[in-house]
């Protein structure tokens, strides 16, 4: 091991070798307006390779010779900065001077070009890896919640590493709307992690490849929202992008950083539950009895879950080679017992350059493993707080903690609930079953792996032409299994064979693995003529490879009972479900932009691209390809104009843009199945044989770029309006056709909005400054279109969503109060409301969303905070339902205490119903699966401290130690304000559909943290 470890240190940092005597040189880099530190700048003796980078604070240390020195110092952004050190000199301070900010801020854009900031036709945003890591979460993107106009992310119900489910600009297909995911410049494939989505099973969230990311190793991310940004990406960026630049090594001595994090996490915002009225009898699982005075089984049950995150950084390097490498460690025990989460991850990333500079390369390997026990699912079948939250008042929960009994008719322990004992012949049913059983006697585990690796070769043939070669591959080994013991309640329980096998268990698995390669060609240039002209183009070729398998096994007889093995399967019995799917897709491309521009004042920015997708074999498309263009123009007004002085800068732009996604894989090319050993013929294909198409969206954005009074105030709005067209949809198909399964191309979907972001230094003094911002978006969407064959609506998800001619994406669909010509509710003769059929309810997009960001600086201690809101849209509440209809809410008790639920009714004749709703009658109605949804449906405008951290500067003058600060934090700390009996922002599953919608699934988590970093 030590000369493993031996080894990396020698291969990580070749420490430039020192001629003659050396001192050493202390010193710290400062904005020379602000004063404020200046991280990331190079500082070199000047006409040699020796030199060092600043840290966070702008600090350095630098070994020099004896004697005067001089220095260079450069940092983007600002002027060159070059300074003689006596040799007396041995702690200094050098002040640099900032370049417009707005005129030469360079930013990540497509394929992982930099250009200047002013030259872009499009809107971006960024954000800089240290707002990530002030109050840290397991997936980076959760930190971006707040902190983007134009962005909605939902997250989901299932824990830490859970999902996230990122919308730019609003919904556009009924597939997938996931932006594309790039890293240094080169796009990965990012699974979206949902489970099952159906309303009452529920499901388990997987979590996805963005929860394997160490936000310690992010730079910056860089949000391309619109299809002009993205244009250049294809059928993959159709839905926008997210650039995530990750740390490299630095020219230098070895730096090592260590950062480590500490977080309490408690239940928040648990539904209000009542303890004063009773079981209504003895076997019932209903609580309308008399009052009492019972006891809280849910106040006990949650942990206090515990997070650790523990990174450790080195870098370093000479002129030629630079390394870094980090190596992250995550460590949960979750609210829920016995749910725990394991990740280890590491990366590696190298940069050398040969012949003068003149050939480069970048390569990275990141590898990370995640162990999870027990990850929270929902539903009424695997979630354990149904049983909880529905316990009948006046049972004793604390006799079922200990939740099974030893059988002496089967010989092994079975559960134990106060309505399932398989001895006393309690069969209970599936609403519940004892909390503890299903963590214990149900549990899941899920392993993964991913690995993702980079290599980018540049070379330079001329100063201003070069040519790169760029790969990556991303692998991703998935195991999940669930162990459901002899004893679970029937639904779920192993299957018996009369007279030959009992309930022995059942045993579920899935495994997966994903292979996604990528490489292309480019060839890019940047020539000016005359100071007049400026082109930046790229031309390139590129290839994406995915390929994908997967086993699914349901194994309900199994020989012996509780041994969950492959070769423990009843031998006279088949699998009850065995499927296993391969498959694989491919797009070729070539592509190619130019940006021209005229004196810094007009740009001109073209792209186009043409993509041949496998999915689209069998078609008009196979050889032709589909194509893809955009085209924009930015004016820097401030340039052209002479404005008044307090505009330091301002710019207008206009871009347009046409791009497109492709089909499901084998949609258009017959393929049998294969099932439990059965071979089943293709009963699917096109609508009348129709050949399929591409989906293509077009889009046309307007925006505006203002700094006002030396850059306090920074303003960035953007108007836009995309349709999105011949969506791709499965449906059943009309009886006498072949395919019983059809697909076809149908739709159009419109989303236009606002989006602003507005940035004020509002304090700006030596020791004191106060930096604000104010994200705002408001998306507003519709269905144009939707083909006859599809009928009124078209479901998505399985949780009441549905798409609908002149409705919107995020439509709920669902039983709704049957109601007299008036809209009075008609109750029966014992105050019962009826139900009509399925209907239009709400929607539960938000009408805006707002995030508000502030960073405070004095002297050594900083203060930050994000808080956002979502205004407007509807949330649907299973779980509230099931509360209400078993008399266990407070809601329910309240009603009972006022003597009834006041709402005005009409009887099934037409008179008005007198006086008070009987509150069982009522909410038995509206309640569970099979009530009235609309009575399930709340307000889910919700406003909360979304993170905050208090920072100090530690005055450590240890040997080595070139910084250290603490930070106190917390995150979700409150609701401003929350109409929803829940968490609106989670979902039980992040895949198309299934946002706006809860069924017993784990309560949000209010976190208390500590941070601890150093650098030495």
């Amino acid at each position: 091991m030590s000369k493993i470890l031996s080894f990396l240190l020698l291969w990580l940092v070749i420490v430039p070798l020192a001629h003659g005597q050396q001192r050493m040189l202390k010193g710290s880099l400062v904005d020379l307006a602000t004063n404020a530190p200046l991280g990331g700048a190079t500082i070199r003796l000047e006409s040699t390779s020796i030199g060092t980078s600043t840290d966070d604070q702008g600090k350095f240390t630098l070994n020099v010779p004896q004697g005067a020195v001089k220095l260079l110092v450069t940092l983007v952004g600002y002027e060159d900065a070059r300074r003689t050190v006596t040799a007396q000199e041995s702690d200094i301070t050098i002040k640099m001077t900032s370049k417009s900010s707005a005129l030469e801020t360079v930013v990540v854009t497509a394929l992982g070009i930099q250009r200047k900031a002013k030259s872009l036709t499009y809107s971006t945003q960024v954000v800089k890896g240290d707002e990530l890591t002030k109050v840290k979460d397991v997936n980076p993107m959760n930190n971006l919640t707040g902190k983007v106009s134009g962005v909605q992310i939902n997250r989901s119900s299932s824990g830490m590493g859970g999902s996230v489910n990122i919308v730019l600009r609003g919904f556009k297909s009924n597939r997938n709307n996931q932006p594309l995911y790039v890293i240094d410049g080169l796009p990965i494939t990012n699974t979206d992690g949902s489970g099952n989505s159906g309303a009452f099973g529920g499901g388990t969230d997987r979590g996805d490849i963005l929860s394997t990311l160490n936000a310690d190793d992010i730079a910056a991310i860089n949000v391309l929202k619109g299809a002009s940004a993205s244009a250049l990406y294809g059928s993959q960026g159709a839905n926008g992008a997210i650039m995530i630049t990750t740390k490299k090594g630095a020219e230098g001595n070895l730096k090592i950083d260590l950062s480590s994090g500490f977080t309490a996490d408690k239940a928040f915002y648990l539904p209000k539950l009542q303890y004063r009225y009773g079981q209504t009898t003895p076997s019932s699982e209903e609580s309308w009895g008399e009052k009492g005075n019972f006891a809280d089984p849910v106040k006990d049950f949650y942990n206090t879950g515990t997070t650790f995150i523990n990174t450790l950084a080195l870098s370093g390097g000479t002129n030629r080679i630079q390394n870094y490498f980090s190596y992250a460690n995550t460590s949960n025990k979750g609210i829920l017992p016995t749910n725990t989460f394991k990740q280890h991850s590491a990366t590696f990333r190298n940069s050398m350059n040969f012949f003068d500079n003149k050939l480069l390369f970048d390569g990275s390997l990141m590898y990370s493993r995640q162990n999870i026990h027990n990850r929270p699912s929902s539903g009424l079948y695997f979630s354990p707080i149904a049983g909880l939250y529905l316990f009948p008042r006046g049972q004793d929960f604390e006799k079922y903690k200990n939740f099974e009994y030893f059988s002496e008719s089967r010989n092994f322990y079975l559960q134990d609930w106060w309505n399932i004992n398989a001895d006393a012949k309690l069969t209970g049913t599936h609403h519940q079953q004892n909390p503890y059983w299903v963590l214990n006697r149900i549990p899941t585990d899920q392993k993964r792996d991913n690995i993702i690796g980079q290599a980018q070769f540049r070379y330079t043939l001329t100063d201003w032409l070069s040519v790169s070669a760029r790969g990556t591959l991303n692998k991703r080994w998935d195991h999940w299994e669930r162990r459901i013991y002899a004893g679970t309640q029937g639904v779920l329980s192993g299957l018996p064979i009369d007279g030959k096998l009992g309930d022995n268990g059942r045993y579920n698995i899935d495994r997966s693995e994903s292979t996604a390669l990528y490489g292309d060609l480019l060839l890019t240039g940047n020539k000016q003529w005359a100071e007049q002209l400026d082109l930046n183009f790229t031309a390139g070729t590129s290839i994406n490879d995915l390929r994908s398998n997967g086993t699914v096994l349901d194994l309900a007889r199994l020989a012996l009972a509780n041994k969950f093995l492959l070769s423990n399967i009843y031998r006279d019995a088949p699998m009850q479900s065995a499927t296993e799917t391969i498959s694989r897709r491919q797009i070729q491309s070539l592509f190619a932009s130019a940006n021209l521009g005229y004196r810094e004042k007009v740009y001109l920015d073209l792209t186009a691209r043409n993509d041949w997708a496998s999915t689209l074999a069998n078609t008009p498309k196979e050889h032709k390809g589909y194509f893809y263009w955009s085209a924009g123009v930015s004016t820097v007004l401030s340039e052209l104009f002479k404005l008044p002085s307090a505009i330091t800068y301002s710019k207008l732009r206009l871009s347009f843009a046409q791009v497109g996604n492709d089909v499901a894989a084998y949609s258009t090319i017959p393929v049998n199945t294969l099932n439990t050993g059965i071979l089943s013929p293709n009963v699917s294909g096109p609508y009348m044989g129709i050949p399929l198409k591409p989906e293509i969206s077009k889009s046309i954005e307007l925006g505006y770029e203002g700094r006002f009074w030396k850059d306090r105030i920074n303003l960035d709005i953007a108007l836009y309006r995309t349709n999105t067209k011949d969506q791709y949809f499965e449906y059943q198909g009309p009886v006498g056709v072949v395919n019983t399964t059809v697909f076809l191309n149908a739709g159009d979907v419109e989303n236009k909005g606002i989006e602003a972001a507005l940035g004020v230094t509002a304090i700006k003094k030596e020791q004191f400054s106060w930096n604000t911002g104010f994200n705002f978006t408001a998306n507003r969407n519709k269905i144009l279109k939707l083909a006859p064959n599809l009928g009124n609506t078209y479901p998505l998800g399985g949780n009441f969503n549905v798409l609908r001619l002149g409705g919107s994406f995020g439509d709920f669909w669902a039983p709704m109060f049957k109601r007299d010509p008036n809209g009075t509710i008609i109750v029966d003769d014992n105050g019962r409301p009826q139900i009509a059929p399925a209907g239009y309810i709400g929607n539960n997009t938000p009408k805006a969303i707002v995030g508000w960001t502030n960073n405070v600086n004095y002297k050594d201690f900083g203060l930050s905070f994000t808080i956002d809101g979502r205004f407007g849209g509807k949330v649907i509440s299973i779980t509230d339902g099931y509360l209400n209809s078993f008399g266990v809410s407070e809601e329910s008790a309240a009603a009972r205490d006022r003597g009834g639920v006041d709402i005005a009714a009409v009887k099934m004749d037409g008179t008005p119903w007198q006086g008070l709703l009987p509150a069982q009658a009522y909410y038995s109605a509206i309640g569970n699966r099979d009530g009235i949804i609309e009575g399930q449906l709340y307000s889910a405008t919700n406003i909360r401290m979304r993170e905050i951290a208090f920072s100090y500067k530690l005055p450590i003058k240890w040997q080595g130690i070139k910084q250290a600060s603490i930070s106190l934090t917390g995150r979700n700390l409150f609701f401003f304000r929350n109409d929803a009996p829940y968490d609106p922002e989670l979902n039980t599953t992040t895949g198309v559909g299934g946002q706006g919608y809860d069924s017993f699934a784990l309560p949000t988590t209010r976190s208390y943290g500590l941070n601890l970093k150093v650098s030495f």
